[in-house]
């Protein structure tokens, strides 16, 4: 879990709400990146639905849409997994990059909310 997720007091919020902001920054100019050809559809879906939650959180101010947090929990262990997957082939490191990002931003949207 990133250390910031963990952030505590009355700027615990805005120390989230920041850094998620910076990883979307990073995240979103690039195009969807090198996958396994057979993952990459379900993958793509995964990015979509993280996306779609993070996107909905920045643009209402740190606060998750309806029904958000569950997507996101739920989208946890297949991050986990894509993260695993991608990290065993240096074919897929943009893959890597990008998929730690869409884990760390879910892990601190759902920590800002606990």
């Amino acid at each position: 879990m990133n250390p910031t997720s963990r952030a505590h007091g009355p700027e615990a919020h805005r120390i989230r709400l920041d850094e998620v902001a910076l990883l979307w920054a990073a995240h979103r100019p690039g195009p969807f990146p090198e996958v396994p050809w057979d993952e990459k559809l379900g993958l793509a879906h995964l990015d979509l639905n993280v996306a779609g939650c993070v996107s909905t959180y920045l643009g209402r101010g740190g606060v998750p849409g309806p029904g958000h947090l569950g997507i996101l929990r739920e989208c946890l262990p297949e991050l986990r997994a894509a993260v695993a997957l991608l990290g065993r082939s240096a074919e897929y490191r943009e893959g890597l990059v990008a998929f730690r990002r869409l884990l760390a931003m879910a892990e601190l949207i759902i920590a800002d909310a606990a």
